[in-house]
């Protein structure tokens, strides 16, 4: 019986893993010369942990997190071991880029808080130095990948 159960359960957590969501991806464009494949950061919880614990963060991609209004934004980058850029949206253009260091701290109060140049209804985060060049005004273009 002992071994009937373990291996209920042991189903029971596949067919839950099998079923969680993937994210939602999408394909943003930089100007007329960058493109990232995205994760799409559409919930309060993943937009709360963005790309922290993330070890590296390959070529050619990043996550995207838009807003459901325009406002401005703070990001943080506790438990984050690795630099990112960012670039500030609005209305389909680069408002502004930063270059983000790592805080390896778990404790977003213990970490540096970077704060929207204004209002933004946007944000992409992609690896350290991939923005650089990157002029406010720069048009984005955002395509969700279909599932």
């Amino acid at each position: 019986m002992k071994v009937r159960a373990i291996a209920a359960a042991a189903l029971t957590a596949a067919l839950a893993a099998c079923s969680a969501a993937s994210p939602t991806t999408a394909t943003v464009q930089v100007g007329d010369a960058l493109t990232f494949s995205v994760e799409v950061a559409d919930t309060e919880q993943t937009q709360r942990d963005g790309l922290s614990g993330r070890t590296s963060l390959s070529e050619g991609t990043g996550m995207l997190f838009p807003f459901e209004e325009r406002q401005e934004q703070q990001v943080w980058m506790a438990g984050m071991e690795i630099s990112i850029d960012v670039a500030w949206i609005v209305d389909d253009q680069v408002l502004a880029t930063d270059t983000l260091d790592p805080c390896t701290l778990t404790d977003q109060s213990q970490c540096p808080r970077w704060t929207s140049p204004a209002p933004v209804d946007a944000l992409l985060e992609v690896p350290a130095g991939a923005l650089d060049g990157i002029e406010p005004g720069t048009h984005v273009t955002i395509r969700e990948d279909q599932p």
